[in-house]
């Protein structure tokens, strides 16, 4: 072959090489496809997208606190990939895919949904103080409520009363190196300690910021004779102090126990797990704040020994007893005594018992 024979050979074997890259770089299989360019999701949820892409291809999200994406190459000969989107937070946001080979860009735009949170229940909205109160989570839609789903969403739920200091966690996850532990309480109850309209909270947390709050307002009377007595029920002698749930913890921790002597019924109050001054103090504030200032009072009040002599039967003697203070409400009389000589060692109780006719006005 001549020069110009060989040289024409060359010029011919390099145009072949470039037309077939144009060629690749023009195939459609080797271009950006992708199968929607918007999709909505739910917080806690995962939503495929399949797409035609190159190996060498990423993604970014407008805005990461809203969603995660993971991209996944899945074949080599028809470029298949798919996108998992993953919703956090609701709002909008765009995830920017980027083929590194050809260059070429697209924008998915993603709508992240709220999670249908718990919701806050109640099953007797309106019970008398130390009534059990029973609370329950419920879902709007009816969907199911487990724990796998609020983990992805939030990371706790807390129950809380407003003007209370304690609160309740409903759910809550932890986590270590190599392990992971929560927990969901889907009902549980409640003693209120005092009547009047209490204003309750579902709260959910993430990342300790408030994701979401649900409120519920619930009825607390004082319509029986005396706590969570009414003297014509007491009929025999309890066999037990009875205490009274507290989720929040913030409450004082009273026990009561009742009973009958000579058709006279009565119910004593106590304080459970609090030292003698500590007992005191709970009792008086308590039934102060129910019942208001008390009728006689030690020792400014010196006709409190005769008021408490006259005020109560005698079916009920204590040991070393010493009035400190008396209350007297439409239907009930009761005391705040001293027991100096208790075989536990010094202590306050208020034993209560039905108003004679004859007592004092009611405050």
């Amino acid at each position: 072959m001549n020069l110009l024979g060989t040289l024409l050979l060359f010029l011919f074997i390099i145009g072949f090489v470039e037309c077939s890259d144009d060629e690749e770089k023009t195939d459609p299989s080797y271009h950006l496809k992708m199968s929607v360019s918007s999709c909505e999701v739910m917080q806690g949820s995962t939503v495929s997208i399949n797409l035609i892409a190159h190996e060498n291809t990423t993604v970014d999200i407008t805005n990461p606190e809203l969603a995660d994406a993971l991209y996944t190459w899945e074949g080599r000969e028809d470029f298949w990939a798919v996108i998992k989107i993953t919703g956090k937070q609701k709002g909008e946001t765009g995830i920017i895919i980027t083929d590194h080979e050809t260059g070429e860009s697209a924008t998915i735009t993603v709508k992240v949904t709220e999670y249908p949170m718990p919701r806050l229940a109640v099953k007797k909205p309106e019970v008398n103080l130390l009534e059990m109160m029973d609370f329950y989570l419920y879902n709007d839609d009816s969907m199911p409520i487990t724990m796998g789903d609020l983990s992805s969403v939030c990371d706790s739920i807390v129950w809380s009363v407003k003007g209370e200091s304690g609160t309740m966690r409903v759910f809550e996850q932890e986590s270590g190196e190599n392990w992971h532990k929560e927990h969901l309480t889907m009902g549980w109850g409640h003693c209120f300690r005092f009547p009047g309209k209490h204003v309750t909270y579902l709260i959910a947390w993430k990342d300790n910021k408030e994701l979401f709050r649900d409120q519920l307002d619930v009825t607390v009377t004082n319509g029986k004779d005396f706590l969570a007595y009414n003297w014509d029920d007491i009929t025999k002698n309890s066999q037990a102090w009875t205490s009274y749930m507290d989720v929040l913890k913030s409450s004082p921790n009273l026990i009561t126990t009742y009973g009958l002597i000579d058709f006279v019924p009565y119910v004593e109050t106590r304080v459970f797990g609090s030292d003698f001054d500590e007992s005191f103090k709970i009792l008086y504030d308590y039934f102060c704040e129910l019942y208001s200032q008390p009728t006689y009072e030690a020792p400014e009040d010196k006709s409190i020994f005769t008021q408490y002599e006259q005020l109560f039967s005698e079916q009920k003697k204590y040991p070393g007893e010493y009035p400190c203070a008396i209350w007297s409400t439409e239907r009930t009389n009761l005391v705040l005594l001293m027991l100096d000589d208790n075989q536990d060692g010094p202590a306050y109780v208020v034993y209560a018992e039905p108003k004679k006719q004859s007592s004092i006005t009611a405050i």
